[in-house]
């Protein structure tokens, strides 16, 4: 599993076929759960910005897209426009002990905690009008992820020293 040909199919599954999958399938087991989020910051690496640069962020996503398999999604919305966002999105496994978000119609309600083993990370922009600026980043990672009832914290870290972390509380916990 650590060969380059297979760690690179994982992460590009992770970060894709969840785009696919988790846009409201109707199925049980497969969904999004997201919440506003009472503080929140993350860090990543921005093209040309050295160091990473550190930004707020107002909710969380988690998209469930094959039972044990996670997207965890932190949106940043821009003050330019209502549709203006950043995203950073860590992909990954959910560890064997922790049950899978419990989902019906689409609308899934997490089993806390969740700990996931993180294989890839993403970021993507939106401009005012709601349409991606660029291609999405997408890079292979390693890290984890700890989702709480209130708390959320996620870092990975790319093959090259890349750093990515977010930290953020839930601004109404529900099912603890």
């Amino acid at each position: 599993m650590d060969s380059p040909p297979m760690a690179l199919l994982l992460g590009a599954t992770l970060l894709t076929m969840g785009q696919v999958l988790a846009a409201d399938a109707p199925d049980d087991g497969f969904g999004r759960w997201e919440s506003p989020l009472q503080r929140c910051q993350l860090q990543w690496p921005r093209q040309g910005q050295q160091p990473p640069q550190q930004s707020p962020c107002l909710k969380i996503r988690v998209d469930q897209t094959i039972e044990g398999m996670l997207r965890v999604r932190f949106i940043n919305g821009l003050a330019s426009s209502r549709y203006a966002s950043e995203e950073l999105t860590f992909a990954g496994l959910l560890l064997q002990q922790d049950q899978p978000m419990r989902c019906r119609g689409g609308s899934c309600k997490p089993s806390w905690p969740l700990r996931l083993r993180v294989h890839g990370v993403a970021s993507r922009r939106f401009d005012p009008r709601g349409l991606a600026e660029r291609l999405p980043h997408n890079q292979l990672a390693k890290g984890s992820c700890q989702l709480e009832a209130a708390l959320l914290q996620c870092q990975a870290r790319g093959s090259e020293g890349e750093r990515w972390q977010a930290s953020a509380q839930i601004s109404d916990p529900v099912e603890r």
